[in-house]
């Protein structure tokens, strides 16, 4: 076998590799996001006179800034991101595994087999939220949104959308590949590690916060591993943002 070969073939090789492509969807998602959001003002401005900056993740209207999840554009560009997401990852998939990408990413029915899960999701939704409202600080939501039209976009894009393209992306693709490269063993490095990733990109949260999501990606995780669908993560996750929702609607 020749150097190269040598060098193709590594383990070593394999995950940074893994993790390139990794961060390469990660980051083409959050590049989305902005591109999106930047397009919606530039051809829908809320008024011909009004004066928008965009910096990043930063949007000046009018001289008051904002941050760019709290506007209701960026929920109509996460709907668009995710469908170009989603398109990224089954062809990253299929290219490495050639049969069944979307049964590799977890995209399997969700069997009775695993009906005490649903009971997990449901306590530590409770839970979760108990401790969410009652002892860590949340970081003040600033989200606002006036008409039907914006109400709309926030259930679909914070509430059903976001979930479902960042469970494809760390409980689909990255936990699918770890397992797959760790043959299914040490499956705690698995499970630490896509968490750890799970929160640091939520990083808008304070400490408290990112921990309590942490902990949150390790459940996510242990489901994902157990039952082998990832339908189970999907379901909790969007429940979770669903219930954030409705705070913002309330």
């Amino acid at each position: 076998m020749s150097i190269i070969n040598k060098i193709r073939e590594s383990v070593v090789t394999k995950w940074i590799l893994l993790y390139h492509t990794f961060f390469f969807i990660l980051g083409s998602y959050l590049l989305l996001q902005i591109v999106f959001t930047s397009l919606m003002f530039l051809f829908f401005k809320p008024a011909s006179d009004t004066v928008i900056k965009i910096h990043g993740f930063y949007i000046e209207i009018d001289g008051i800034t904002y941050q760019i999840w709290d506007l209701p554009e960026f929920y109509m560009a996460i709907m668009v991101s995710t469908v170009l997401i989603f398109g990224m990852v089954y062809f990253i998939t299929w290219l490495s595994v050639k049969k069944r990408p979307l049964w590799y990413l977890g995209f399997r029915p969700m069997s009775m087999e695993f009906f005490v899960w649903f009971i997990y999701i449901t306590v530590v939704l409770g839970v979760g939220i108990i401790i969410k409202e009652y002892v860590i600080k949340s970081t003040e939501v600033l989200i606002r949104v006036v008409t039907l039209k914006e109400k709309i976009m926030l259930i679909l894009g914070l509430g059903l959308f976001a979930p479902f393209v960042e469970e494809l992306i760390f409980r689909g693709y990255l936990i699918s590949r770890m397992d797959d490269f760790l043959n299914d063993k040490k499956r705690w490095i698995t499970v630490v590690v896509s968490s750890l990733l799970f929160a640091g990109f939520h990083f808008q949260y304070n400490l408290a916060e990112l921990s309590y999501i942490f902990v949150i990606g390790v459940f996510l995780a242990m489901m994902r591993l157990k039952t082998g669908s990832i339908w189970f993560p999907i379901l909790f996750h969007v429940l979770g943002n669903l219930y954030a929702v409705s705070l913002i609607l309330a």
